[in-house]
């Protein structure tokens, strides 16, 4: 397998092999160093209010439960009997004391033990160590900001290690626990895409290169583009940032404008609305006034290694949080859930959720023309002269953190690499961690 793989990420001329999105060895050993030994984003606190909550949701193609047993304590699960492996949860959502199989009726609890065996003495003869044959349950599971992380590797790093120079950002802008913290809108968007994971998550990763080309419609219709104008911002400080060890976040702001445009809407819809978005401004201010620079937000971004997010440039526009879930190197499903700021006026998060709902969804207007280019680019894979030439991420090579104006783009004091909207910092880096972790060092 070392073989197959030498060469395939050149970081130092910012080539890709396309074989890494195509090739079915390399998918099946991502399956293992990446989605097996990475911490996976599994949902939110607030999709399990109540003891006995449940959703469903994958680690790569494992499907899991995370569950709330009556004592309150979160557990993620295989979603497998362990008896003839029968799918076990075949909800998204529910809330339940004890799971039975349909299968032959074994039955467990919240906490993953084996409480109910049909036929026990017939079948069994009273011989079965129960304790034994419980639920295979996911070692390693953190919160964090109210969003749940399961790890499978019993000998994991800490959760803050893979999110590195992320956290700051989490703290401080997205996850907002200083301004009481997020709350899942009900239900889930699922939805199969044509094309290799990877490609979805570089994508969210930092290319604004595409937009005003993909979504020139969207663009023209004012649904997006009064945030992407022709050239540098300068001082305005419209930014990306790639951050270590392969995340990134891009659309950030130091400026005022964005909040201006807040207040200027709130003023439109009352007072209490006006209160909550200064109040939200004030709060933030503070809470980065160790910090010169202080961002009110950005567009979208990637948590290694398949969690995107779309939306935490305004708190009219609900937060989007995309779990890219493999179903082989070249088919993947986007499983997508919005989310608001928990204490926000009513009127606020519905209009947070029909804003997002218009945009980066299912049938919203940027979805659909990025699925596109997507199973366009799996008709190149795969084939032997496709493959012999690589994918380009060479965009400025060399000059990463060294842009023409940065010095006036007021990100004194913020951690990570800034660099401007068009740029593939973020993926060169991006691909450099997946081919460590893959066992590719110095490639």
């Amino acid at each position: 397998m070392g073989e197959i793989m030498q060469g395939m990420v050149d970081r130092e001329r910012g080539l890709i092999s396309r074989r890494i999105f195509s090739d079915e060895q390399i998918y099946r050993q991502e399956l293992d160093r990446i989605f097996r030994r990475c911490w996976i984003c599994v949902g939110h606190e607030s999709m399990l209010p109540a003891p006995g909550d449940y959703i469903t949701n994958y680690i790569g193609q494992d499907g899991v439960i995370v569950w709330r047993d009556v004592r309150g304590t979160i557990h993620v699960f295989l979603n497998t009997c362990t008896h003839h492996g029968n799918q076990l949860c075949l909800y998204d959502t529910g809330r339940a004391v004890s799971v039975t199989c349909s299968y032959h009726g074994w039955t467990f609890n919240s906490e993953g033990k084996l409480t109910g065996v049909p036929f026990f003495n017939e079948a069994y003869l009273g011989d079965l160590d129960r304790g034994r044959w419980g639920l295979v349950e996911v070692p390693n599971v953190r919160t964090y900001g109210g969003l749940i992380f399961a790890n499978w590797d019993s000998g994991a790093k800490p959760l803050e290690d893979q999110l590195g120079e992320l956290g700051w950002y989490f703290d401080n802008i997205l996850l907002v626990e200083h301004l009481g913290g997020l709350e899942a809108i009900p239900g889930v968007q699922r939805y199969n895409m044509s094309g290799n994971w990877k490609g979805f998550c570089d994508n969210f990763g930092g290319d604004h290169y595409h937009t005003p080309t993909t979504h020139a419609s969207a663009i023209a219709q004012g649904v997006a583009g009064q945030e992407s104008p022709e050239g540098p911002q300068g001082k305005t400080g419209y930014f990306e940032l790639t951050l270590r060890p392969a995340h990134n976040l891009g659309g950030i702001h130091t400026d005022t404008k964005q909040y201006e445009r807040d207040l200027a809407r709130a003023q439109k819809m009352g007072p209490e609305v006006v209160d909550y978005i200064q109040g939200r401004h004030v709060r933030t201010q503070e809470q980065m006034k160790d910090v010169a620079a202080k961002p009110y937000g950005f567009s979208h971004g990637l948590c290694f290694p398949n969690l995107n997010m779309v939306g935490a440039s305004s708190p009219f526009l609900a937060r989007s949080f995309l779990l890219t879930h493999p179903l082989g190197p070249l088919e993947f499903e986007v499983w997508q859930w919005w989310m608001v700021e928990r204490a926000a006026p009513t009127v606020v998060k519905q209009l947070a959720a029909a804003n997002a709902a218009n945009s980066q969804a299912a049938a919203g207007l940027f979805g659909q023309d990025d699925s596109e280019n997507f199973e366009r680019i799996r008709q190149t894979l795969g084939t032997p002269l496709s493959d012999s030439v690589p994918f380009h991420y060479a965009m400025a090579l060399g000059h990463d953190g060294e842009w023409p104006g940065h010095e006036e783009w007021h990100t004194e004091g913020l951690p990570g690499l800034v660099g401007p909207r068009f740029g593939e910092t973020a993926q060169r880096l991006f691909y450099a961690h997946w081919a460590e972790l893959m066992g590719l060092d110095g490639q």
